[in-house]
């Protein structure tokens, strides 16, 4: 058996022989197993256990079988006390979820304090089993079938190839003893009612359930190794990548890869879409402009063929300024700001043309002026047409994205009158003419002044 372990580790090249390694220790025969055959492969290691104080006594009896395993055998052992119900109360997560985020959490902490390469946890080919069938049964793709990786970067699992009777036999055979978690007993969770419920049921119908299910789940993670290399082709072929953070890609070259639900999978799940997002993006694929999904850290928009994806911005925390007077204003975070100077007209004098300037009839203006973000229902006069126009259908004429319309700024005076569309055009109300006797110029810059 430990040779068997060994040649694992050294196949998948998971732990260094000379580095310091963090054994997770819950004090279940797993987690046990996992520490003594660290010890016995000769490996130096620190005990990590941690009490989330959701079984009371046992709680605190897991501990104390803890300290006293690691005091037997030599092992720094880290505590640390988890109030698992208060964060998952606080962070609307469930009970397993708080754990597994406090646990994690933790380990890479004191992974980092003490230096160690790797947290070494005991999942095994019996949890492989588990999960597998737990993806499939919440709906899964092909990556949902490889089960549980050996790595994932310093979280590393020596022990699937292992099954659980071979780790309890082990144990018998060192007279070792461990402690049970009653909660495991109980077919209360979706993993405990596969475990107690639906593998006894599929046993039964095949004694080899478990180590096909493990078979089926190797054979589909070299398969997704080349999947992964095709798709990775596709998606570079796809994709753009913009100012700001963004990238975009269109419909057209999408639906020509020869995956191309795959491929838009491999390319949002990168931007925290979720599965159900993306089988109802890849379903309005080929949909008109307008569409827009959020995920937790980007938004995407289909905008004329091609979807946009840009970093979840604040753009409704934009501030609305006010301008008094002539002067310079800064108008956000991160340094843009709007100089607004009055002058008298001169014999050469020629309306700017420049994007980010607009010269205006000041006499035509009421101060106070203000900057803001356009809205909805925004309609100006653009200069050089009769009649207003809505800022929207003026933005979507320009052929201007979902983002840009979202970003676009708008300069108002006392009343009510948009003088300006920052960066496209200005007003025809208060346009120059030759009769124009004073100067309003505008302008905005959107770096700071040490850019």
């Amino acid at each position: 058996m430990l040779s068997k372990v060994r040649k694992y580790i050294a196949e998948h090249r998971l732990l260094g022989k000379d580095a310091t390694h963090i054994v997770a220790l819950s004090g279940g025969a797993d987690s046990v197993c996992l520490l003594r055959i660290m010890l016995q492969l000769g490996y130096t290691v620190h005990g990590a256990h941690c009490n989330f104080h959701l079984r009371g006594a046992e709680s605190d009896r897991d501990e104390n079988f803890c300290k006293q395993l690691c005091e037997k055998l030599g092992v720094p052992l880290h505590l640390t006390h988890f109030d698992t119900k208060t964060y998952s109360e606080l962070h609307k997560v469930s009970i397993e979820m708080a754990a597994r985020q406090l646990r994690y959490t933790y380990f890479e902490q004191l992974r980092i304090a003490i230096g160690a390469e790797s947290i070494v946890v005991a999942h095994h080919s019996d949890d492989n089993v588990e999960t597998v069938l737990m993806n499939i049964i919440r709906g899964t793709g092909i990556h949902g079938l490889e089960g549980i990786k050996p790595r994932n970067g310093h979280i590393i699992r020596p022990l699937l190839c292992l099954s659980r009777s071979e780790i309890t036999d082990y144990l018998t055979v060192l007279a070792q003893p461990y402690v049970t978690d009653s909660s495991n007993l109980v077919d209360d969770v979706v993993r405990n009612k596969i475990r107690l419920t639906l593998i006894p049921m599929l046993e039964s119908i095949n004694p080899a359930a478990k180590e096909n299910i493990n078979r089926t789940a190797r054979n589909v993670a070299e398969a997704v190794k080349v999947i992964d290399a095709a798709v990775d082709a596709s998606v570079r072929e796809c994709v753009s990548h913009n100012e700001g953070g963004g990238i975009s890609f269109t419909t057209e070259k999408i639906l020509a890869q020869p995956s191309p639900e795959q491929t838009l999978f491999k390319i949002l799940t990168e931007y925290d879409f979720t599965p159900q997002q993306i089988r109802q993006i890849y379903e309005n694929i080929s949909a008109p402009s307008g569409r827009v999904w959020l995920s937790s850290t980007h938004t995407i928009a289909s905008d004329r063929g091609t979807f946009l994806i840009e970093p979840n911005s604040h753009d409704n925390d934009l501030p609305s300024i006010t301008i008094p007077e002539s002067g310079v204003y800064i108008y956000n975070k991160v340094g843009a700001r709007i100089s607004v100077e009055t002058t008298e007209r001169t014999d050469d004098f020629t309306p700017s043309r420049e994007t980010m300037c607009a010269t205006l009839d000041a006499d035509k203006v009421r101060f106070p002026l203000t900057v803001r973000k356009a809205m909805q229902g925004d309609s100006f006069c653009p200069f050089g047409m009769k009649g207003k126009k809505l800022i929207s259908d003026y933005l979507t004429d320009r052929k201007r994205s979902y983002f840009q319309k979202k970003k676009q700024l708008v300069v108002e005076d006392a009343d009510g009158n948009i003088i300006w569309l920052i960066g496209e055009r200005t007003s025809q109300k208060a346009s120059c003419t030759d009769n124009t006797i004073k100067i309003l110029t505008l302008r905005y810059f959107d770096k700071p002044l040490t850019q």
